[in-house]
């Protein structure tokens, strides 16, 4: 399973930087933080404990009819829970997960708009993520400790994604401001089974 997803990751970063060559097709790259927390299937959230990581990557929006577009991204995301605790480990401790994210989104440019420029949108579809890590820390301790496992317990995280944003232009410069939820639907290592991922991320991106 990993193999597949890091071909299929080969095949989305190739088509990113193949992409400026069509005139219609834009080619960004977003940067920001994730807020994110480990919860049942179905649940945004269970209790306050978030983790904040950073997360970027990189992205291909192209137009498909009218407003639609096909949005596949590369992304790098930390996931995590702080002061957790579990059958596996007595203590609380926090724990965090380091993924190869794929993405592919469908994009809804809309006509609502704050100036001419000034465009918003809505994106939304599934994901495929490649475990490149995954770390814990114990209470009272200030050193993250990688958890030891085989790779073929690298389990990866499927998910959906919910989001919208905004792109502006900034002198000769579009940049774009997304904002998006994750909704992991896979199980996690070294956590109890209804757990999933859930992430909620903040980026600004600089579209080419």
């Amino acid at each position: 399973m990993k193999t597949k997803i890091v071909t299929l990751a080969i095949f989305v970063m190739a088509t990113i930087l193949t992409a400026p060559v069509h005139a219609q097709i834009s080619f960004g790259t977003r940067h920001g933080v994730t807020i994110s927390t480990l919860a049942k299937t179905g649940d945004l959230y269970d209790n306050e404990e978030m983790h904040f990581a950073y997360t970027g990557g990189i992205f291909v929006t192209a137009p498909v009819k009218g407003v639609f577009a096909i949005q596949p991204e590369l992304n790098y995301i930390c996931k995590g829970r702080s002061n957790e605790s579990s059958e596996f480990i007595e203590s609380n401790y926090q724990s965090r997960y380091h993924y190869l994210q794929i993405p592919v989104l469908a994009r809804f440019n809309t006509h609502l708009s704050m100036t001419e420029k000034t465009k918003v949108y809505f994106n939304a579809g599934p994901y495929a993520s490649a475990l490149l890590k995954s770390q814990n820390k114990p209470e009272n301790v200030s050193d993250w400790k990688d958890d030891k496992y085989n790779d073929v317990d690298k389990d990866p995280d499927f998910g959906l994604v919910l989001g919208m944003g905004v792109t502006f232009p900034v002198n000769k410069l579009t940049l774009q401001a997304d904002l998006r939820y994750d909704m992991g639907l896979s199980k996690l290592n070294y956590q109890p089974d209804d757990y999933r991922t859930k992430a909620l991320g903040i980026t600004i991106g600089l579209i080419f």
